[in-house]
């Protein structure tokens, strides 16, 4: 069987699969703990996913710089099937810098279905191939991309590092999008003239996450008087439209057990988009 080009454009839009936070040793309270993992029922959601870089102003607003990727659309329905949608980073279309990144041609969308124990995909737009794959998937795939849309961060003591002190709180919760969320701040401090500077340097890794959901909602990385890298949870629904989870009535479906790199490449967009792209260490 051959693959049309056009149904494996999943944008790859970072090679690098994210950290799992840590949590300094001196703490306010005590932090989550890592959720355990497997299917998630009964927390449906669709939302767009989002890494922006914002300035804060001197009155404490955020002007915004630039997105350092594109925004992808991600879902959940109440029996744990995943979907992700990204782009086909060509010229016309990969501008993540932008506000609002210009439409794409073509994108790619992606179902995970635990249950089934698949994963098919196929392209939409108007250069797209009517087809969508079926790919079966191994048991430790399986786990693979379990694991990757349900872990939560494991906030573990950390020592100093090269003269920095880390100091944790725990920020309470509050409604992200519609979602009630649990946030912990990490604050790492450069003192004085250790690396040149005349002042103490701050920055903050911050994670608000939903326990019940088992998403991180937002994550706030940076120096909270200059710049920071924002990333997180927009437009959310929590009653998703069903047809997110099925391939479109007029494609053609086939199936394959040739699983290698197609699966590969789908199993780290769901592991940078769903939920721990969000999840990046502190600072170092």
């Amino acid at each position: 069987m051959q693959f049309s080009t056009q149904i494996l454009c999943a944008a790859l839009l970072s090679s690098l699969i994210a950290f799992i936070p840590r949590q300094a040793s001196t703490q306010d309270s005590a932090p989550p703990t890592t959720a355990t993992v497997g299917i998630v029922r009964g927390q449906p959601f669709s939302a767009t996913r989002y890494v922006r870089k914002v300035k804060i102003l001197p009155d404490g607003e955020q002007q915004f710089l630039r997105n350092d990727r594109y925004p992808v659309q991600i879902a959940r329905d109440s029996e744990g099937r995943i979907h992700v949608q990204s782009v086909d980073p060509k010229p016309d279309c990969d501008r993540p810098e932008l506000l609002k990144p210009p439409a794409c041609s073509i994108s790619s969308v992606l179902i995970f279905d635990p249950a089934a124990r698949t994963i098919t995909h196929w392209p939409e737009g108007e250069l797209a191939a009517h087809i969508s794959v079926v790919l079966k998937l191994s048991d430790q795939q399986v786990q693979d991309a379990e694991n990757s849309t349900t872990t939560l961060p494991d906030y573990n003591p950390i020592s100093n590092w090269d003269g920095a002190s880390f100091t944790t709180k725990v920020l309470g919760e509050k409604i992200i999008e519609g979602i009630r969320a649990t946030g912990v701040r990490t604050t790492k401090e450069i003192p004085a003239g250790h690396l040149g500077n005349k002042q103490p340097i701050l920055t903050i890794h911050e994670v608000w996450t939903s326990a019940d959901m088992k998403l991180i909602v937002k994550v706030i990385d940076g120096d909270p008087s200059g710049e920071e890298t924002i990333s997180g949870l927009q437009h959310v629904s929590l009653s998703p439209d069903s047809d997110l989870f099925q391939s479109p009535e007029d494609y053609e479906i086939q199936h394959s057990d040739r699983v290698g790199k197609f699966v590969d490449s789908d199993l780290l967009d769901l592991a940078e988009w769903f939920p721990s792209q969000a999840a990046t260490p502190p600072q170092q």
